[in-house]
């Protein structure tokens, strides 16, 4: 029976030991889950952009009688059938902000969005911005390019940090992003 009592305090001093790298890999696996939910939701959101952004672009600056401004005016108990004009490129960047938005409302606010327009058929390659690699879907003199049959980019980005403390001492904020390309309607 001595062997016993002098045991509870081996165990109470390997569990003070064990206990803070066992919970640095518990936080740590959730800041891991929290990264891949993330940027899936990032993909997702960049995915609704580009659809809605394929159905509005080719619409930009049309004022015909089944074109309505605002995309809240379209539903089923109003103007049923219509399509969204967003009156300019602005307009435009706004409404693919609000769908963003719309999607990534569990991780946090979207730092950025880019769009762009290429006739040839291509996305932007690599951390592209409407400056480096996007066009912003405009001529450069705030003129509209986006056609039907052209492709148009929708990348976002959301900065990102981790809960873990030593993980996020080592990294710190980290930008995530997610893009997809769509054909103009």
């Amino acid at each position: 029976m001595s062997w016993l009592k002098g045991s509870g305090g081996q165990t109470l001093v390997e569990f003070a030991l064990v206990l803070p790298i066992l919970l640095v890999v518990i936080v740590g696996v959730l800041d891991g889950g929290r990264v891949i939910f993330t940027n899936t939701t990032l993909s997702q959101a960049a995915r609704e952009g580009a659809r809605l952004a394929a159905v509005e672009a080719g619409n930009v600056g049309l004022t015909t009688s089944d074109c309505v401004a605002p995309p809240a005016l379209v539903g089923a108990s109003c103007n049923p059938g219509a399509r969204v004009c967003p009156p300019d490129l602005s307009s435009l960047k706004t409404d693919i902000s609000d769908a963003v938005d719309r999607m990534t409302a569990a991780v946090g606010p979207i730092s950025a969005v880019y769009i762009s327009c290429d006739p040839e058929g291509s996305a932007p390659s690599g951390a592209w911005t409407e400056s480096s690699g996007g066009n912003g879907c405009d001529d450069g003199s705030g003129n509209n390019i986006a056609a039907p049959g052209e492709v148009i980019s929708v990348r976002i980005e959301h900065t990102w940090q981790p809960i873990t403390p030593i993980i996020g001492s080592i990294i710190g904020p980290t930008t995530l992003s997610g893009s997809a390309s769509m054909t103009i309607n």
